[in-house]
Formats: C-alpha cells, sequence, structure tokens
C-alpha cells in the first residue's frame, strides 16, 4: 500500500457505515485491496465533489469531518440483506400525510417546544409547496411519519455518536417506522429566530432534509441540494428559503407538480397524427451521399450483318436497404430502440431502421443501420439502446459497449464499456436511454432499475440506481425500448405494443398497450391481446404459462404410471 493511500480504521469505518465500502465479513473483517480502497474513496471524493483523488488528502479529511445525515449516500442493491432505511423507490400510496413530534420531555435541552413544532411544520411545507403532498399535524402515535429526539442507543439498530458528525437519520416510507425521523438530542439545536446566538445546528435545515428520506428521497450529490447529505452551515436562512430545482425534481418525479412547472420541450410540434397510410416519399440520401444503391438495368445494343440482336444487362452494387429475406415485416414486429435524431424519428429492429418524418414514413425502409453509421461493428445484429444529446451527439448502446457518433462520424476514445459509465458490472445491456424534456437529464434503463446520467461527468450519478416501478407508473418492468416524442410525452415500448406516458399526472395515458406498428407505421389495426401474449410489462409471474407446464408435466406421469402397470400386470 502507498504512502499516500494511509486508510485507517476509522476512514474504512467512514467508507463503510455510508455505503462506499461493503461491510466486513467474518473471513476477511476489515482487509480491502488497494484497488477497492482506492475506488471507494474516488466514490466518496465525487459524490462531495472534491477532486476524485483516490488519496485521503486534506480535501478528502475535511469531508469525513463535517456533520452529516446518518443514511447511506451509495446503498448496495445487490446484497441479499440491506438496511432498511438505505432502500430506494419506496413511497407513500396517498399525497395526504400525518405527522406527529412525539418527544415531550427534552431535559436540559433549550428546546421550545411550540417553536420546535413550528420549525417542522415550516420544513414540511418546502415539499408540500411542489408537489400534491399535503401534511397534518395530529396528537397520536399512528401518524405517518413520527418525530423523536434520541440519544445513543435508541433502539433502532443505529445509535447516535453525541455532538458531532451524524445529526439525524430518518426511514423511508413504509410500515412499523418507515417514515419516521429521530434527531441526536445531544447536537447543539438552533431554532428558527436564534441564528445570531450561536453556532448551532440550524434545526429547520436538518428536518427539512430528513423529511425528503420521509417521502422517499435518497441522497443526491449535488451540493446545493437539500438532499445533499453534508449539513451546509452557510445556507441563507434570512429570506424565503426554498428547494433546488434537483429537490423538486425528485419530490415531483414521485408524487407530481402541485403545477405544471417544467419548461417547455424543444423541438417542433408534429402538425398532425401519423397518417394511416404513410406517403410515398422518395428514399433518404441526405447524411451519405456516398451510399450505393441499386442502379437501373441497362440496355446495350448490337449490330451486327445481316441480323441485329438486343441484350440486357443489369449491373448492382450492394444495397443500403438489405436483402428481403432478412427485413423486418414493418407491420409485425417488436422494436429495439427509438429515438429522435435531427427530428426525426428513427426505430430499430435487428440490423436494421424505419425512419419518419412530419409525413409520416420514407419509402424503402427498413434499411441497413450501418449504410448511415458505417463505422458501427460490421458484425452488427442489433442496437440495444439510441438517444440523442442536447449537443447533438448520438449515443448508441450494443451489448456492454458504447458508441458516440457526431452525425455519422464516430467520437474518438469510443467505444467505452458501460462500466466506464459507473453502471455495475451486472448490468450487460441498456433497454433504452433517452433525455427526458421534464428536467433535460438523461436517463437509462435496464432490466427493474434505472439511473441518471451525467453527461457533464459521463458517469451515472451515485445515488442510482433506483427501482422503475414507483416512478414510471403502469409501465412495468424490462422495457424494450423509450423515448420523448416531440408532444412532450414520453413513450415506452414491449414487445409490440407501446404506451404513453404523462409527464403531467406521471402516469401512463393508457393501461393496455397501443398497437406500435399501427401508430407509427400506419399498419392495419389489430388485436394485440390476439399477438402480445406475455408481450405485457408485468409484475405478476407467469402464472398462466406455468399452470401449462405443470398440466403438461402430470399428463405425461399419468401416462407413464399407466404404461407401467399394465407392463407389470402382464408381466405377471
Amino acid at each position: 500500500m502507498s504512502v499516500h493511500l494511509c486508510v485507517g480504521l476509522v476512514q474504512i469505518s467512514y467508507l463503510t457505515q455510508f455505503g462506499y465500502l461493503p461491510e466486513a465479513d467474518r473471513e476477511t473483517g476489515f482487509l480491502r485491496t488497494e484497488s477497492q480502497l482506492r475506488e471507494s474513496i474516488k466514490n466518496l471524493q465525487r459524490f462531495g465533489n472534491i477532486p476524485a483523488t483516490g488519496d485521503i488528502d486534506d480535501d478528502t479529511l475535511e469531508l469525513m469531518s463535517r456533520p452529516r445525515c446518518g443514511i447511506q449516500d451509495i446503498p448496495n442493491f445487490y446484497k441479499r440483506r440491506r438496511r432498511r432505511f438505505a432502500v430506494h423507490g419506496q413511497k407513500w400510496h396517498t399525497t395526504n400525510l400525518s405527522w406527529s413530534l412525539r418527544t415531550k420531555n427534552f431535559n436540559n435541552s433549550s428546546l421550545d417546544y411550540g417553536r420546535l413544532r413550528a420549525d417542522l411544520h415550516r420544513a414540511l411545507q418546502l415539499w408540500a409547496r411542489h408537489s400534491r403532498l399535503t401534511f397534518a399535524e395530529v396528537n397520536s402515535d399512528n401518524a405517518d411519519i413520527l418525530v423523536y429526539f434520541e440519544k445513543g442507543f435508541h433502539g433502532d439498530g443505529y445509535p447516535f455518536d453525541g455532538q458531532g458528525q451524524v445529526l439525524a437519520h430518518a426511514f423511508f416510507p413504509g410500515g412499523g417506522r418507515g417514515g419516521d425521523v429521530h434527531f441526536d438530542i445531544e447536537e447543539p439545536w438552533q431554532l428558527t429566530g436564534d441564528e445570531e446566538n450561536g453556532n448551532g445546528v440550524n434545526l429547520f435545515v436538518v428536518a427539512a432534509h430528513e423529511f425528503g428520506h420521509s417521502l422517499g428521497l435518497s441522497h443526491s450529490s449535488v451540493a446545493d441540494s437539500l438532499m445533499y447529505p453534508w449539513y451546509n452551515s452557510n445556507n441563507d436562512l434570512s429570506g424565503e428559503f426554498d428547494l433546488s430545482d434537483d429537490d423538486r425534481y425528485g419530490i415531483q418525479q414521485i408524487y407530481g407538480a402541485k403545477d405544471r412547472l417544467w419548461g417547455k420541450n424543444t423541438g417542433d410540434k408534429p402538425v398532425h397524427r401519423w397518417p394511416l397510410r404513410p406517403p410515398t416519399l422518395a428514399p433518404p440520401r441526405g447524411w451519405d451521399p456516398q451510399v450505393p444503391v441499386t442502379e437501373k438495368p441497362r440496355t446495350t445494343t448490337t449490330t451486327t450483318t445481316p441480323t441485329t440482336t438486343t441484350t440486357r444487362r443489369t449491373t448492382t452494387t450492394a444495397s443500403p436497404w438489405g436483402t428481403d429475406s432478412e427485413r423486418p415485416d414493418t407491420c409485425n414486429t417488436a422494436y429495439d430502440a427509438v429515438s429522435i435524431i435531427r427530428k426525426e424519428v428513427y426505430i430499430f429492429k435487428g440490423k436494421y431502421i424505419w425512419r419518419l418524418g412530419n409525413r409520416g414514413l420514407y419509402a424503402g425502409y427498413p434499411a441497413l443501420t450501418t449504410r448511415l453509421w458505417n463505422n458501427l461493428p460490421a458484425s452488427l445484429t442489433r442496437v440495444d439502446a439510441v438517444y440523442e444529446r442536447l449537443d447533438k451527439k448520438i449515443v448508441f448502446f450494443i451489448g456492454r459497449q458504447v458508441y458516440v457518433f457526431h452525425g455519422t462520424n464516430p467520437l474518438e476514445g469510443y467505444p467505452k464499456q458501460l462500466t466506464d459509465l459507473g453502471l455495475p458490472r451486472s448490468v450487460d445491456k441498456i433497454d433504452a436511454a433517452m433525455v427526458w424534456g421534464y428536467n433535460s437529464r438523461t436517463y437509462l434503463f435496464s432490466g427493474t432499475m434505472y439511473w441518471k446520467f451525467d453527461e457533464d461527468e459521463q458517469r451515472v450519478e451515485l445515488d442510482y440506481p433506483r427501482d422503475m416501478g414507483n416512478i414510471w407508473k403502469g409501465v412495468g418492468y424490462n422495457i424494450d425500448a423509450a423515448f420523448q416524442w416531440k408532444d412532450g410525452n414520453v413513450y415506452f415500448f414491449k414487445g409490440k405494443g407501446f404506451w404513453k406516458f404523462n409527464d403531467r399526472t406521471m402516469s401512463v395515458e393508457n393501461k393496455k398497450p397501443l398497437q406500435s406498428s399501427h401508430f407509427w407505421m400506419g399498419c392495419p389495426a389489430i388485436d394485440l391481446n390476439d399477438t402480445l401474449g406475455n408481450e405485457i410489462p408485468t409484475d405478476e409471474p407467469d402464472t398462466v404459462g406455468q399452470s401449462a407446464f405443470l398440466a403438461a408435466n402430470l399428463q405425461n406421469l399419468l401416462i407413464c404410471f399407466i404404461i407401467s402397470f399394465v407392463c407389470r400386470v402382464y408381466q405377471r
């Protein structure tokens, strides 16, 4: 271990307590490899917005000494056992919540009971102001959110450390302790109006942070966010303290916005819906004028004496549209990826793409994807996800690799691996990727989880992944594709159907899937119930398939039993 990587038990304990290192086990105890320690230190430094050196330097020591929340910054979603308050994605199933301050006796503390309740009320109203949530104070142990002031070991498995580092902790929504908030009574708490009386810890700010956890929000690496894990004593409380954009986006994703506060989507609005019968347009060749095309047959005449013979010669180069035998059926297929690129919709399936403009589907499609982006792998069999960044660069996800293009030209340094983006090794492909107009942030989807991707850092944000089920209501898991169209709505695809997701209500508009080929390609309408089967997103197990499997096996067993019985009788 190098001299610069001088990590003691105190630092290892800190990294473990807040989720940057896995918990010690009986075999290895606190033993860690140097690469493991360096990576955990870098993750801490990135989350704290200080230089990611991988060393325990002065900036890192100062960050680790700051007062903070007791909840982990990076919960490990892949551990079999995990601390309950570190679970992301939980939410309340009602927007009308109750709360109660249950600690009545503050012993030697100078906290005033009435003023304390006023600060707690004010902290909750921060979240109510920007969401559909309402809060009512009650005098009951059955309130949704119970507030306690405790010290040391207090029965929940997460003891306080006295005045200093951990100020408070909270539990995510749910039964039992779900939603409850615990403050360390040994901290020098300061109520609103006492700011000039010393260097105490502002209770209103800490309470607002902890209530964010009670509502389902995790820690944010955005430094000016209220959900930033470290206490900021420099918060300006002289005026009307408010949530940051990051906090507002978070709470509105879970519970919806009180009003439509987000900005307008960029891009042209469609003049009309896609036509039922797509017009016939000339095959587009605007991106790459060197694309080879099939030449028309040429007729040559050879004159001899005394007869004239006419022959037809056909000269053909490789077609950008592929061969008929391998091209997917436009009206009967699922989609691998969908994206808006240069204000037009591109739909990917296998090695092929369709291109749709404002007047519908271009004629001559599907065409080979590699005819537009010929620097993609020659062995390309499918594209998993595609999106166009705000800077107009085009990003392709193919298996575990990422490609970035400027137009049709690849950028240097690519392809990269998914792990280079901060994704775990367990992710073997991206199902969908898009820039959400709701907040102009990039989102990546895989399986049951989604990540928010920081385009500046080119890494997923450290307080992710999160469960899709509680944000993208009605969409389900394991989607095939997703993109935001020019109408401002997000469209999720699975099998041969799609769902329209409304940003304002934060839920799908159609409970049952609509036919993709009918809406997007102008194909005849069909009954999806006859074609989709188990392709419809669902969180439930395939009980029908399991029942059929069991029935078939029971039938086989019965036949075997009868044959065996007959054979035994015959032998006798």
